[in-house]
């Protein structure tokens, strides 16, 4: 007797949105079209517009769930902000680079649900209760994602091209003369990017929650105190 098909899953948003996410992860954003999505759920692709009535509700829940895959338990609230915010952000470089082919979208599509806005609301808080003024937290928050993001591109070409060239490495042939530090840096054996980019979130750290501090003032706003140094 011929084998009996196997039952079709049910249709769902997050069903939707995992194969939306699969899709990208696989072959990039230019391969998520509704179409190309409706093939890979077997279904019409009019019935993703049910749960999704169009592109750009897709693409909000697609940033929605990557930003939802970061590990906000990684927090620790009695360790210092400093170590705080590195952590927040290496969770959320992890992610970057689990999806990096999504990057370009999370780059021109802020999070724009509650469960997107999640990690940005920590490391806002995390700013906040190292002192640091409202204003100058969101600002902070601007900052460090900034230099995730990046980190999350540089790690993505070279997975992309394994055997491209470092700028100090092509720098120093070209003309040591002209680029002495670049060669000097050259010369010494490549820092590993994790290792340098735990470098420079130390340091963006240690100087946004330097930079200004604030204490309440009698009408109940913030005063920013700005260190001396």
């Amino acid at each position: 007797m011929p084998a009996k098909p196997k039952p079709r899953q049910p249709l769902s948003r997050e069903r939707i949105v995992d194969t939306a996410i699969a899709l990208v992860d696989a072959e990039g954003l230019d391969a998520l079209t509704m179409r190309r999505l409706g093939a890979e759920l077997g279904m019409d692709p009019m019935a993703v517009y049910y749960y999704l009535p169009n592109k750009a509700a897709l693409l909000d829940a697609v940033v929605e769930a990557v930003m939802a895959e970061i590990d906000l338990g990684v927090d620790n609230p009695s360790k210092p902000a400093e170590e705080r915010l590195v952590r927040a952000a290496k969770a959320y470089a992890e992610v970057l680079v689990r999806h990096r082919n999504a990057l370009p979208l999370l780059l021109v599509r802020g999070p724009a649900t509650p469960a997107a806005l999640a990690p940005v609301e920590l490391m806002v808080a995390i700013l906040r209760c190292g002192g640091i003024s409202p204003e100058h937290a969101v600002a902070g928050m601007h900052v460090l994602t900034a230099a995730v993001r990046g980190y999350a591109a540089i790690i993505a070409n070279e997975m992309a091209d394994p055997d491209q060239r470092d700028t100090e490495a092509l720098v120093a042939l070209a003309s040591p003369e002209q680029f002495p530090y670049l060669s000097e840096a050259a010369a010494r054996p490549r820092q590993d990017t994790q290792a340098a980019f735990e470098f420079g979130l130390g340091a963006i750290a240690s100087g946004l929650l330097g930079a200004g501090r604030t204490k309440p003032r009698s009408d109940g706003a913030d005063e920013i105190v700005v260190d001396p140094a």
